[in-house]
């Protein structure tokens, strides 16, 4: 039986961000039949009723409660660990596929996520630490006071807003002053920086 706290709870999660079993294999350096096998037990063992739905998405469908606590736990230890294991996505707007070109940025999970409520949620629910949230394609000019009701939604949420060029850093805000997520979002402005002196928009 996996240990559920260090074991189980990272395929649950890992299943809910990338809802395939394949692809969390590869994430966490497993077969897939250990991924299906560890992921049962654990909802199991916890009355979880955890499982793929029929939109294609994986989630429990009891003892939320219980599960919420295991993910507070399972957060902290992975923003105090050493190294640390900072869980974030990446919209891919950035164009970060390259990490050598960002060499202080640790490794994201995803690259593109288009399902901006999936992504809060999963932040809400302590499943992601950070994330960085594409604007919808608009010129570059376009005044920022335009671009706000396309994130009203956030507004509504306990999350916190970075601006970083044309991207949104999206934290919870009581873990935006956590050092590895401040350290992130220090660099990506950084990486912001150095990609637009090496892309200047054309006049």
């Amino acid at each position: 039986m996996a240990d559920i706290l260090l074991d189980g709870l990272p395929v649950l999660d890992l299943l809910e961000i990338a809802p395939s079993t394949s692809v969390v294999a590869q994430l966490m350096q497993r077969d897939q039949s250990s991924i299906s096998r560890i992921y049962r037990q654990v909802s199991g063992r916890l009355g979880l009723e955890f499982r793929k739905h029929s939109n294609g998405l994986y989630s429990a469908g009891s003892n939320q409660s219980l599960l919420k606590g295991l993910r507070l736990s399972s957060q902290w230890l992975r923003l105090h660990s050493e190294p640390i294991e900072l869980r974030w996505l990446d919209s891919g707007s950035l164009n970060l596929e390259s990490a050598a070109e960002h060499p202080a940025l640790p490794a994201h999970l995803l690259q593109r996520c288009s399902d901006r409520q999936r992504v809060q949620q999963l932040l809400l629910e302590r499943v992601l630490d950070c994330a960085v949230i594409s604007r919808p394609d608009t010129p570059s000019e376009l005044p920022e006071p335009l671009l706000e009701p396309l994130l009203e939604p956030l507004l509504e949420q306990p999350l916190l807003r970075c601006p970083s060029g044309l991207d949104v850093v999206v934290v919870r805000r009581d873990l935006a002053q956590q050092p590895a997520i401040a350290a992130l979002i220090t660099t990506l402005h950084q990486a912001y920086r150095q990609h637009a002196l090496h892309n200047p928009q054309p006049d």
